[in-house]
C-alpha cells in the first residue's frame, strides 16, 4: 500500500511529517514495515570558502578529519568502586549544524580558536538534487506500507484508515494525503468480482438445469459444483497455491465446465427416470453406464490444463496458480460426480411424486419444456443429422473449408497476436531524457515546463474528471519522469491512450531533451514496450553509431512511435595525472585524488544517525566555486610539506568522454532499442519488417553488428513456443487416453476432430466481440482441448454400444438424437457459467476475458460442428473400413 503526503510546505516541513506518520504507522499492531519513497536524503553542509582554507593552511580533508575526530562517542572501558562498576565514556557526539559549529579547528596567529561556525557556512538540509517530488505542483513524499508474512491487506488497508483518521487533524493547512495505490482494495474488487460472477454463473447454470432436468436432480447437480468449489479451497494450500486475483480466476474458468462430468450422470439418471425405473436402480444403471465416458472425459480436461503450468518467465509465475486451481477442482468433481452424486440421488423422490403445491407445478413446468425440447429435436435436428449424413462428403468438406478460411483470417494482418491483452491504465507516465551533463538547474526547469504544461493541459480539456492529479520526479540528473495518476476506468470517459495523444500534443517538442516517451503503467509487469531489441558490437562507438542510425530508420515507420534507445555517450571527463614535480614535493595520486573529489564533490566527514535517519555530513566549497570548469585552473593544491601550488603546476590534465553506463546481457555489450506500436494488430508486420529489411541492412552498414529480441516480444515468443510444446504432449497423451478408452487408434481421431473447430469458435469469439489474440487466448484455447472433445467421446461411446443390435448408420443417427439433450445441456452450463466474466466491464477481469472468450466461443462453436460432423466423420470411417474389407475379400 502506498500513501502520497503533499501540500504547499517546504520540503523538511514535509519529509518531518512523513516520519512522524511512519513512525505512527508502525506503533499499530497491524503494521510492521513502513518506508519512505521518493524523499530527498538528509546532508548536513559544511561550505569552506577556498581563502578561508589557504588563510590558516587547511584542506577539505584536513577539516573532514577534525569533524570525525571531535565527533565521535569513545568508550573508555570502566572503574570498580566499593559502590560497584562505573562505566567510562568521552561524549562528544554532534548531530546539528549548530554542535558541529563549535568544533575548534585551529588556533590563529594571535592564540584564539578558530571554530568551524567562524570559517565555514553549516546548514542542515538535503542532498544536493536540485529538484524534488511534486504532486500536482506541490512537495510530496511517498510512504510505502508492506505486508510481512502472513498480514492480511484488508487489515492493514483498516489500519492505515484509523491511522489517518488520527493524523489528518495533526496537519497542518494545505498539507492532504492520499492513497497512491492499495493493494487491499484491488483484493477488495477482485473478491467481489468473484463472488458476484460467480452468483451470476450459478444462477444461470441452476436455471439451465432445472429446465432441462428434475429441480431435485438440478439441485444435487449444483450442489455438487459448491462441494468441488470449497474442497478446492481448502486443498489450495497443500499444492503451495494462496488466494490471490488468478487463483480467484481460476475458479471463475472452471464454473462452467465442473458440472460437465455431474451433467452427464444427472442427465443420464433422469433418463432412466423417465424410463419408470425406481430412484435407486435409474441411479445405479445411470452412472455405470456412463461412469467410464465421465472418467475419461475428466482426464482429458486435466491433461489440457497441464502445459499452462509450464509456462517460462514472469508470465508463467503470474499464471501458474490459474491450471493448479482447475486441475484441483476437477479432481474433486469427479469424486463427486461418480460417488457423491449418485448417493443423493439415489434418495431423491422423483418429480411425479409431488402430487399438489409448488413442487407439482415446477414439475409440470419442466416436463412441458423437456416435452418440447424433445420435439424440437425430432423436428429440426433429426431431419438436419440425417441430410448431412447422407451428404457426409459434402458436409466433412465445408467444415474443413470453413476451417481453413477462419485459420487464413486469424494468420492475416486482420488479427495480431500481443502478449497480454490490452487494459486501460492506472497510470500513464512521461519519459524526459536530457543529454548526459545536464546540471540539476537545466533538469529543474525542464520538470517546471513540463508540470507546467501538462497542468495548462489538465484545465483546458477538464482532465480533473480523469485523473487525479500530475506526479513529478527527476531520477538522476538527465531523466525526469511525469506520471499522471488517472481514476479508475468505470469513473472516467476517456481512455489512457486518449489521455497520452493529448499530453503529447501539449508537451510538444522540448528545447535541451533528447527523447519524450509516453508509457502506460497496465498489467502483469508493469510498463513494456511492444517490441525491444538488443543491438550489440564489440567497438562501442560503432554500436552507438548504429543504435542511432537504428533508431531514425524506425521513426520513419508510420505505425511506430516512442521509439528510443538507452545509449549514453557519457559526459566530458577530465583525467589528472601526477608530474614528477608533484611527486618530488611529496604528493601522491591518492592525496591529489583527495583534493580534488573534497573541492567538488565534497569530503565525507562522517556518517552518523540522527533518530532512525542516516546523515552524511559533507565538506566542500561553496557552490560558486566549484559550479564552472574555470575554477580547476584556480585551484590550490597544498602538499604535505605546507607549501601551496597551483593544480595545473603539478598535475597534466587531458579531456575524454566517460560512459554514463555500459548496459550488458549475456556477456554482450549492448544498447537496447524499444518502440511502441499504434496498431496491436501490427506488431507482427513491424517485427517481419525488421527482421528482413532493417536490419539486415544495418548489419550492411556496421558489420560485426547482431541483434536480439527482448521484451514482451521475446517472451511472447518463448511462452508461445513452450505452450505449443506442451500442447503437442498434451494432445499425444490424449490421443493415447482415448486409444485406451476405444480400444482402437482410428475413432480417437474422430474425437480430436473438435479441437481444431473449438480454435475456429474461439476465434470467431475474438471478432465477434473485438478482442486481439493474445497469449492468454492461446492458452484458453490449449484448455478449450480438453473440454471439448468430451461431447463427441460421449456420443461415440454411445455408438459403439449401439452397434451391437444396429447398423452403422443408425447407431450413430441414434447417439445423435439420443446425446443431444446432455450434449447441449452441458454446453449451454459451460457457456453459461462463463458468460458473466466474459462480458464482465472491470479493469480487474480484463486480463482474464480472453481465456474466457476461448473457451466459451469455441465450445459453442464446436458443439454446433460436433452435432452433424462428427457422426458424419464416423460413417466415413466405416464407408473406408468396408472398401477396405472389401478389396481384403477380393485378395
Amino acid at each position: 500500500m502506498q500513501i502520497g503526503l503533499f501540500g504547499p510546505v517546504d520540503v523538511w516541513t514535509l519529509r518531518k511529517l512523513a516520519e512522524q506518520l511512519r513512525d505512527q504507522l508502525q506503533v499499530h499492531e497491524q503494521i510492521t514495515q513502513v518506508e519512505l519513497g521518493r524523499a530527498p536524503e538528509y546532508v548536513t553542509h559544511i561550505e569552506i570558502p577556498r581563502q578561508r582554507l589557504r588563510q590558516y593552511g587547511l584542506t577539505l580533508p584536513d577539516v573532514a578529519r577534525i569533524i570525525r575526530t571531535s565527533s565521535q562517542d569513545i568508550a573508555a572501558g570502566t572503574v570498580q568502586t566499593n559502590s560497584g562498576e562505573i562505566l567510562l565514556r568521552v561524549k562528544a557526539r554532534k548531530q546539528w549544524a549548530d554542535e558541529f559549529a563549535q568544533i575548534e579547528i585551529v588556533a590563529a596567529s594571535d592564540g584564539q580558536i578558530v571554530t568551524l561556525g567562524d570559517i565555514a557556512e553549516i546548514r542542515d538540509g538535503f542532498e544536493e538534487i536540485g529538484f524534488h517530488s511534486q504532486f500536482s505542483q506541490t512537495p510530496s513524499i511517498e510512504l510505502e506500507i508492506y505486508r510481512v508474512g502472513n498480514q492480511s491487506p484488508i487489515d492493514i488497508a483498516a489500519a492505515v484508515e484509523e491511522t489517518m483518521e488520527q493524523f489528518e487533524s495533526a496537519l497542518p493547512p494545505g498539507v492532504q494525503w492520499r492513497i497512491d495505490s492499495n493493494n487491499a482494495e484491488e483484493f477488495r474488487r477482485r473478491l467481489e468480482l468473484v463472488l458476484e460472477n460467480a452468483v451470476m454463473a450459478v444462477v444461470i447454470v441452476l436455471v439451465i438445469l432445472a429446465l432441462f432436468l428434475e429441480f431435485r436432480l438440478a439441485f444435487w447437480v449444483m450442489m455438487g459444483m459448491v462441494v468441488s468449489f470449497v474442497g478446492g479451497i481448502m486443498l489450495l494450500p497443500l499444492v503451495g497455491v494462496s488466494i490471490n486475483m488468478i487463483s480467484l480466476f481460476g475458479f471463475l474458468i472452471v464454473l462452467g465446465i465442473v458440472v460437465d462430468d455431474a451433467v452427464v450422470v444427472g442427465e443420464n439418471v433422469y433418463e432412466m427416470r423417465q424410463e419408470k425405473k425406481s430412484s435407486l436402480a435409474a441411479t445405479i444403471q445411470g452412472t455405470q453406464e456412463v461412469a467410464g465416458p465421465v472418467v475419461f472425459s475428466i482426464l482429458t480436461n486435466i491433461v489440457a490444463f497441464v502445459p499452462l503450468i509450464f509456462i517460462p518467465g514472469e508470465t508463467g509465475k503470474f499464471w501458474g496458480p490459474l491450471p493448479i486451481v482447475v486441475i484441483v477442482v476437477l479432481c474433486l468433481s469427479l469424486i463427486e460426480s461418480l460417488f457423491i452424486l449418485p448417493a443423493h440421488l439415489a434418495h431423491a423422490r422423483s418429480g411425479e411424486q409431488h402430487s399438489t403445491g409448488i413442487g407439482a407445478w415446477l414439475h409440470g413446468r419442466q416436463q412441458a419444456f423437456s416435452n418440447g425440447f424433445t420435439r424440437l429435436v425430432d423436428i429440426l435436428y433429426r431431419p438436419v443429422l440425417l441430410l448431412c449424413m447422407k451428404y457426409r462428403y459434402v458436409t466433412a468438406c465445408l467444415a474443413f473449408s470453413l476451417f481453413l478460411v477462419v485459420s487464413a483470417y486469424a494468420d492475416s494482418a486482420h488479427m495480431g497476436l500481443i502478449l497480454m491483452p490490452t487494459v486501460s491504465a492506472d497510470e500513464i507516465e512521461a519519459g524526459i531524457r536530457m543529454p548526459v551533463g545536464t546540471t540539476r538547474d537545466q533538469a529543474a526547469r525542464i520538470a517546471e515546463v513540463v508540470t507546467q504544461a501538462s497542468q495548462r493541459m489538465f484545465e483546458e480539456h477538464n482532465l480533473h474528471e480523469v485523473a487525479e492529479g500530475i506526479k513529478t520526479n527527476v531520477r538522476g540528473q538527465n531523466f525526469i519522469d511525469v506520471e499522471i495518476v488517472l481514476k479508475p476506468p468505470d469513473e472516467r470517459d476517456m481512455t489512457a491512450d486518449e489521455v497520452i495523444e493529448l499530453w503529447r500534443d501539449s508537451i510538444g517538442d522540448l528545447p535541451g531533451v533528447t527523447q519524450v516517451t509516453f508509457e502506460a503503467e497496465s498489467g502483469p509487469g508493469g510498463a513494456r514496450q511492444d517490441i525491444s531489441i538488443d543491438l550489440s558490437h564489440n567497438d562501442v562507438d560503432v554500436l552507438g553509431l548504429a543504435a542511432k542510425a537504428f533508431v531514425e530508420r524506425v521513426e520513419r515507420f508510420s505505425n511506430t512511435r516512442d521509439v528510443s534507445d538507452n545509449f549514453n555517450k557519457g559526459k566530458s571527463q577530465y583525467d589528472f595525472r601526477l608530474r614528477p614535480e608533484g611527486r618530488a614535493l611529496g604528493l601522491t595520486d591518492e592525496e591529489l585524488g583527495n583534493q580534488l573529489r573534497g573541492a567538488f564533490f565534497g569530503s565525507l566527514a562522517l556518517r552518523l544517525l540522527r533518530g532512525t535517519n542516516e546523515i552524511e555530513v559533507r565538506v566542500k566549497l561553496p557552490e560558486n566555486e566549484r559550479e564552472d570548469v574555470h575554477h580547476l585552473e584556480d585551484l590550490v593544491v597544498r602538499t604535505p610539506g605546507g607549501a601551496e601550488v597551483p593544480l595545473l603546476d603539478v598535475a597534466d590534465v587531458e579531456k575524454t568522454e566517460a560512459f554514463s553506463s555500459i548496459n550488458r546481457r549475456d556477456g554482450r555489450r549492448v544498447v537496447n532499442v524499444s518502440m511502441d506500436v499504434d496498431s496491436k494488430r501490427a506488431i507482427v508486420q513491424v517485427i517481419s519488417a525488421l527482421q528482413n529489411e532493417v536490419l539486415p541492412e544495418l548489419r550492411e552498414n556496421y558489420p560485426g553488428l547482431t541483434w536480439s529480441f527482448e521484451g514482451s516480444d521475446a517472451e511472447m515468443r518463448e511462452a508461445t513456443a513452450s505452450l505449443w510444446g506442451s500442447f503437442t504432449l498434451a494432445i499425444a497423451v490424449v490421443y493415447a487416453l482415448l486409444a485406451i478408452a476405444f480400444r482402437g487408434y482410428i475413432q480417437p481421431l474422430i474425437v480430436l476432430i473438435a479441437i481444431p473447430f473449438g480454435i475456429v469458435g474461439a476465434i470467431a469469439g475474438h471478432i465477434m466481440l473485438g478482442y486481439d489474440l493474445s497469449l492468454v487466448s492461446l492458452m484458453g484455447v490449449i484448455a478449450l482441448s480438453g473440454v471439448v472433445i468430451n461431447d463427441s467421446l460421449i456420443m461415440i461411446d454411445y455408438a459403439n454400444r449401439q452397434r451391437k443390435t444396429l447398423s452403422a448408420f443408425d447407431a450413430i443417427s441414434q447417439a445423435g438424437i439420443r446425446r443431444f439433450r446432455p450434449i447441449m445441456l452441458t454446453t449451454a452450463t459451460t457457456f453459461g457459467g462463463l458468460i458473466p466474466l466474459i462480458f464482465e466491464k472491470s479493469l480487474q477481469a480484463q486480463y482474464i476475458i480472453p481465456m474466457a472468450i476461448s473457451l466459451g466461443f469455441g465450445i459453442l462453436f464446436s458443439t454446433a460442428i460436433i452435432l452433424v460432423l462428427v457422426p458424419c466423420l464416423y460413417l466415413i470411417l466405416e464407408d473406408i473400413q468396408q472398401m477396405k474389407d472389401a478389396v481384403t475379400r477380393k485378395a
